[in-house]
């Protein structure tokens, strides 16, 4: 070998080496700085909410700080762009729900490709939704609702466009055969408000908001997403159990890196996030804000991707879901 081709081997062969000796060092180091966990909703809501107590649980394991960050706006691709740009060195980590895949499947402009640009870390829960109505109607299933609603026009609000409560509400509609204009809003706190004042007719909504109205008899729910019944709501049978299809999807709150994290970082923040998942305080918490515990693991949360973004993908193509 020449000279010259020997030294640039060489060369490369060192650098190559001290990329994965620092990568080594850093991971068994890990964490020698205050992590943050990045959050694409405002303060108050339920991701926010499981996050920080998440937060505070990890950080005693960790041995460090942790910092949750609410980057709200854009429907979420404001924080996922951060997130998918910013260091890979395991001090960012990412908490969010199923719109990090739904939101570019929507908007053309959305400059991330979830699956190229996160690395899935641990699930928390399943979030299945509820379809309510105020008290004053005298609605009390979905058989009724249709017949009440069809051959006028209604309205129906979410908490934003682009997400679940909006793709399963067009694919509701379309199966129920209602003419309803849809009213997005900026988190489901206003949208609450205006609903229980009367300016919204129904929507489909995460039981943590709704279980306060609904315990104060301001709400009553007819019918839940998902498989399975919630144990929040024990008595309220599922949409399919109504003879309404198209709703067994359920989404998620989940935690993610940015690819290129290290390895050995990836598997320590999994391993701990699973084991905070799994203590009893957390697990009651979810069940008594209508979530379902589902605790995975970064192998096993990947797995379960692919058939949920694609059952997604169908439903926004078949209801022509697209914002520009």
């Amino acid at each position: 070998m020449k000279p010259i081709a020997t030294l640039m081997l060489c060369g490369a062969l060192s650098a190559l080496c001290a990329t994965a000796g620092a990568q080594t060092g850093d991971a068994a180091n890990y964490p020698d700085k205050p992590v943050r966990i990045v959050v694409p909703f405002a303060p108050g809501g339920a991701s926010d909410t499981i996050t920080r107590k998440i937060a505070d649980k990890l950080a005693p394991r960790l041995k460090q700080s942790v910092i949750v960050d609410n980057r709200a706006g854009g429907n979420t691709i404001i924080a996922s762009e951060h997130v998918a740009r910013g260091p890979k060195d395991g001090y960012t980590i990412y908490s969010t729900n199923t719109t990090i895949f739904q939101v570019p499947m929507v908007y053309p402009n959305a400059r991330y490709d979830e699956e190229k640009d996160f690395r899935p870390l641990a699930q928390c829960c399943t979030a299945p939704l509820a379809l309510v109505v105020r008290t004053d109607s005298p609605i009390k299933n979905v058989k009724e609702f249709i017949e009440q609603m069809k051959g006028r026009q209604s309205n129906y609000g979410t908490a934003g466009a682009g997400g679940t409560q909006h793709i399963l509400s067009e694919a509701f509609k379309r199966s129920a055969g209602l003419d309803a204009v849809h009213i997005p809003y900026k988190g489901e706190a206003p949208l609450m408000s205006d609903f229980l004042g009367g300016r919204i007719d129904w929507y489909i909504a995460t039981p943590i908001t709704i279980s306060p109205h609904v315990k104060t008899g301001k709400v009553r729910v007819l019918a839940v997403t998902g498989p399975d019944r919630i144990p929040l709501f024990p008595d309220v049978p599922t949409f399919k159990e109504q003879g309404v299809a198209k709703l067994e999807a359920v989404g998620w709150y989940g935690l993610f890196v940015p690819t290129g994290t290290p390895g050995p970082i990836v598997d320590r923040l999994s391993k701990e996030l699973v084991a905070v998942l799994q203590q009893p305080d957390i697990t009651q918490y979810i069940n008594e804000n209508g979530l379902v515990p589902a605790v995975l693991g970064t192998e096993e949360f990947a797995k379960t991707l692919p058939p949920l973004r694609e059952t997604f993908r169908s439903l926004i193509k078949e209801n022509n879901i697209k914002i520009d």
